[in-house]
């Protein structure tokens, strides 16, 4: 497969087999003693990298407090529910006084519910307690965190192994024939509700055509349903798609990285909420998140935005959505 991109030189797949480079603190804040210590067990014995780890638990937000006047931390995964002071407060207080330290949250009720308050406090990633829990949904989240460059790429969540395909959309006469060749990927491959998927594809894919270009002034250059003849070489979409034993993957590419992670968190509250029934712009990302098993959003703004959807053959991971958005 010929990508647009070449991998980032930080990119977890180029080094993987490389030296150690970095060596990283986390702080993993949960008042269950058992998803605590199951955690931090996992980081420190199972994670792999090319970066040392080292992993320290809290049973409460006083207690991390006191742990960061301590010692620094390059990232905090804390719990949202806990009884003497609840995950948002904590991470404000970081944002405040540690903006230095990556930030994520970790739940076990309904990710939705919590849309709200990420956007008030710049949280672009929860992490849905999911049974059985996905620890290797936790490794990448941390990579991606800890090394944001790492997080751009499908094959970073794909077996290395699986071989991906790719589509370039040069007029907007390459939606159809990428429908079809969607279509015809997703027929023979074996998950639940595939129609649901290409759904959420040819919604990301219109996007990314008809509302990523720009005149001088700002507005869209395109309208949505206009015919475009040829695309400016800059404005290429590239598709990659591709499935392994556990999921199907596929991957809308713009070079526009106009979006920003404020604007998706308020586009999805306004839609979760109910706010924004009405609104003629602003749902796609909604539905593309209702729709598809996992999303992931990776912005290096100026250059490139990619929606990543994957969805398991497993149907355990439909049960509560995560929240997982990447800006350099």
């Amino acid at each position: 497969m010929s990508a647009p991109f070449p991998p980032h030189p930080d990119s977890a797949s180029a080094v993987a087999d490389g030296p150690v480079r970095n060596h990283y603190r986390v702080l993993i804040v949960d008042d269950d003693d058992v998803v605590r210590e199951g955690l931090v067990g996992y980081l420190e014995n199972y994670h792999e990298a090319n970066y040392q780890l080292t992993v320290t638990a809290s049973p409460s937000a006083p207690d991390a407090r006191q742990k960061l006047a301590e010692e620094a931390y390059d990232l905090v995964i804390s719990d949202i529910n806990m009884p003497e002071e609840d995950g948002f407060s904590l991470i404000q207080f970081i944002q405040a006084h540690y903006p230095q330290t990556r930030t994520a949250m970790i739940t076990a009720y309904k990710v939705e519910d919590y849309v709200r308050n990420a956007k008030k406090t710049g949280v672009f990633n929860i992490i849905a307690k999911t049974a059985p829990f996905d620890f290797e949904e936790l490794s990448t989240v941390v990579n991606n965190l800890l090394e944001p460059a790492s997080a751009f790429g499908i094959e970073t969540y794909m077996d290395p192994l699986a071989p991906l395909s790719q589509i370039v959309l040069t007029s907007s006469d390459d939606i159809s024939v990428a429908f079809e060749t969607l279509h015809g990927f997703l027929t023979r491959v074996q998950i639940p509700n595939p129609n649901d998927l290409l759904t959420a594809v040819i919604e990301a894919i219109t996007n990314a055509v008809y509302h990523v270009a720009k005149l001088p002034d700002g507005s869209l250059k395109y309208e949505k349903g206009q015919r475009i003849e040829r695309l400016e070489e800059n404005e290429y979409v590239y598709i990659y798609y591709g499935q392994d034993l556990e999921r199907i993957g596929i991957a809308i590419v713009d070079q526009g990285g106009r979006i920003t992670a404020d604007e998706i968190l308020y586009w999805l509250d306004r839609n979760i909420s109910g706010t924004g029934l009405m609104d003629t712009h602003g749902r796609g990302m909604y539905l593309i998140h209702r729709l598809v098993d996992r999303l992931l959003i990776n912005i290096a703004p100026g250059q490139r935005t990619e929606i990543i959807m994957l969805n398991y053959r497993n149907q355990f991971h439909s049960a509560n959505k995560p929240l997982y958005i990447n800006q350099l």
